[in-house]
């Protein structure tokens, strides 16, 4: 929906310029994840991971329910434009600590031959929200032009706009999700044996440029993808939106497909093989994306989402074995969230700033292959790590 917040929202005059400001909007409002990732890290070493979950949801779906009953700039000016941003602001410091939390707290609270399996349908259920989210998008757009074919059938003025429609789903949604969240206990940590933690720095350095990496391609390919084939390619939406669906849901089935492989092989060599061969392919796939054709335009993103899931799907299983005997879940969720907040929800601004800069609409997959450069080497290393048996181990 970001055209069209960008639209509603601000004073803009065309349709890049609206989705400039709308991920603008979006990037800020990771910027506080840093600062509620702190919260949140702290309150989970305190008070217990069930707690801050709880937390953590009704800060992220408060916001998005009262989204419904702004004001749009056409009616309220910059007021509706400082409302959405406080919202936005709020949601960010909230989810700091959401995912990477979830997953500390699965990996910690599962062993054996499933702990992937189970890390791996952890990071995928964020994704098929993605995708869900995509797909109510379609289907109100599809139910407001029915609807808008169908005059004098229900007045006007008893219907909210569309666009408010996702987010007055977003009521009854959160109070079904906080009810299931006061069943996690999570006021231990398993695998603690009552040592002193050590606080080295390298573990965080590690994790953040790994953490860097993973949050641009996701956010690059996976977020941002359907604003740019339409905005920038010139793909219809529609085509941009159903391309985009079949890919999360194809990357999301491959994260769990990754997390049952890593039974047989270990998940740091899957990690170094997925930011491998997404550094060296990037920049191919972004030159065939220039060809509009619907199926070529499928295959590019699908081949995208395959090799992201090598990483996502286990990088619930390498981080906490980074953090478990040191930092804890506090680093786990510090370092997963600056590093979001940093690289990935500035993602989509930055690609859209470096196509203006330098008029090449490949420059996102030279963004993408710059920062893996530096990721491959710490994602190589910790694969050693886990071959001479040092903090991580294959999951088997």
């Amino acid at each position: 929906m970001a055209l069209d917040i960008g639209r509603l929202f601000f004073p803009s005059t065309s349709d890049k310029s609206a989705l400039m400001l709308s991920f603008a909007v979006f990037a800020i409002s990771y910027l506080a994840r840093p600062i509620g990732s702190i919260f949140i890290g702290y309150f989970s070493e305190t008070r217990g991971a069930g707690s801050a979950l709880k937390l953590s949801m009704v800060g992220m779906a408060g916001p998005a329910s009262v989204i419904a009953l702004l004001p749009t700039y056409e009616t309220a000016g910059y007021v509706a434009t400082v409302a959405l941003l406080g919202l936005k602001l709020v949601q960010g410091f909230c989810a700091g600590g959401q995912l990477p939390l979830t997953g500390y707290f699965v990996s910690l609270n599962s062993s054996g031959k499933n702990r992937g399996l189970y890390c791996a349908i952890s990071a995928a259920s964020g994704f098929l929200g993605m995708l869900l989210a995509s797909e109510t998008i379609l289907t109100v757009q599809l139910i407001a032009s029915t609807l808008s074919n169908q005059h004098g059938i229900i007045p006007a003025k008893y219907v909210p706009d569309p666009w408010r429609w996702p987010f007055i789903i977003c009521i009854p949604l959160s109070i079904l999700v906080y009810k299931a969240r006061t069943s996690v206990d999570g006021s231990r940590e398993l695998c603690e044996d009552g040592s002193p933690r050590h606080r080295p720095a390298m573990p965080l350095l590690q994790a953040f440029f790994l953490v860097a990496f993973m949050e641009i391609v996701i956010y690059s390919v996976l977020v941002w993808m359907p604003a740019y084939l339409h905005t920038y390619l010139g793909v219809s939406r529609t085509d941009a939106g159903a391309t985009h669906s079949i890919t999360l849901l194809i990357f999301s089935l491959s994260m769990v497909g990754i997390g049952y492989f890593s039974r047989f092989v270990a998940p740091s060599t899957l990690v170094f093989i997925g930011t491998a061969l997404i550094s060296v392919s990037c920049v191919p796939l972004f030159f065939a994306l220039q060809n509009a054709a619907f199926f070529t335009l499928m295959a590019v993103q699908a081949v995208f989402g395959v090799l992201a899931s090598c990483v996502v799907g286990v990088i619930f299983v390498v981080l906490p074995e980074l953090f478990r005997k040191n930092w804890g879940s506090f680093g786990m969720v510090v370092t997963y969230s600056v590093a979001t907040a940093v690289f990935g929800g500035t993602a989509p601004i930055v690609c859209a700033y470096l196509i203006d800069a330098s008029h090449l609409l490949t420059a996102p997959a030279i963004y993408i292959l710059i920062t893996g450069v530096l990721a491959t080497p710490v994602a190589f290393r910790l694969m050693q790590q886990d071959k001479a048996h040092l903090p991580l181990r294959a999951v088997s």
